[in-house]
């Protein structure tokens, strides 16, 4: 039985990758805040051990982490992706005070096999100045940081525009399946923007890779499609899963938060060879997929 770490367990990657792994009966431990709302692990959170703590406090994170002395972590927590978190002392503290805090806390644990760290494609924005993309990258250098002084066997992975089952409204693709099933309007940002758009099970089993293979210690490395998909197209394909069509309005005159433009986003294509992962699920198979889920589950969308 694997002693696993899972921070930022209630969020949509955390809460997907937790959903899988107590399939596999694994010790799972998860961190989340107190505050955390739990609508995506209401109903599996009694297979898990759950320890709610705040990252920026340095004591209780030593504290858990010498506690459980975990074998593999998943560093899934984060602050500032939604348009709702906009404190930038807030993404600061918790992107990086919070992970330079756990890394140093787990780089005493004995039977340690890997950390996981999870990356965002806004660090290759051309000119980061948004605090989400500045604490993203200084997440990143924390993490080589520990692989290069202490020896710790930490990779990162950089997510690139993940969707799918447990999304939060705000969010495009999200946005667009409650609005097919509601038959309501709904408005769309941006819509030239183009983004690397990856369903979340291919984002699962990256990790799952990632946390089994020996050669990557030190890594980063993209998780995407390495195909770029505008708004504008993924709201046409959405539109073919209809049995009317949508009603869009656009509103090319705002962003969403963190928005960047075009040509400060690369495909993914970082070490993307040194991980024996590639993508399986096309756009038109995970839209589906996703619509199905959203049908399936939109009580837990209820407004």
């Amino acid at each position: 039985m694997v002693k696993i770490l899972i921070t930022g367990a209630a969020g949509f990657i955390g809460a997907n990758l937790t959903r899988k792994l107590i399939k596999t009966g694994n010790e799972i431990n998860i961190l989340i805040k107190e505050a955390s709302n739990l609508w995506r692990i209401n109903d599996i959170i009694s297979n898990c051990n759950v320890h709610k703590i705040d990252l920026k406090k340095v004591d209780d994170v030593r504290n858990v982490v010498k506690k459980i002395n975990p074998e593999l972590v998943y560093h899934c927590a984060g602050h500032g992706i939604y348009p709702s978190q906009k404190d930038s002392a807030e993404i600061f503290s918790t992107n990086i005070l919070g992970t330079f805090n756990l890394l140093d806390a787990v780089s005493e644990s004995n039977d340690l096999h890997r950390l996981i760290n999870l990356g965002s494609f806004f660090e290759y924005s051309t000119n980061p100045i948004d605090p989400y993309t500045i604490s993203k990258i200084t997440q990143t250098k924390l993490a080589e940081r520990f692989f290069q002084e202490k020896k710790m066997p930490v990779t990162t992975l950089r997510i690139f525009t993940p969707y799918g089952r447990f999304d939060s409204p705000g969010r495009l693709i999200c946005d667009l399946m409650l609005a097919i099933i509601r038959n309501k309007p709904v408005e769309i940002f941006s819509k030239y923007i183009k983004r690397d758009f990856v369903h979340i099970d291919d984002v699962l089993t990256s990790l799952e890779i990632a946390s089994q293979q020996s050669n990557i210690d030190g890594e980063i490395i993209d998780v995407g499609t390495g195909n770029e998909t505008s708004v504008e197209e993924i709201v046409n394909l959405s539109n073919q899963l209809s049995d009317d069509d949508m009603i869009i309005n656009w509103n090319d005159k705002k962003q969403r938060e963190n928005d960047v433009s075009d040509e400060s986003i690369f495909l993914s294509r970082q070490n993307v060879q040194k991980l024996n992962w590639k993508p399986s699920i096309s756009l038109e198979v995970g839209l589906q997929k996703t619509l199905e889920w959203y049908k399936q589950n939109i009580k837990l969308y209820r407004t």
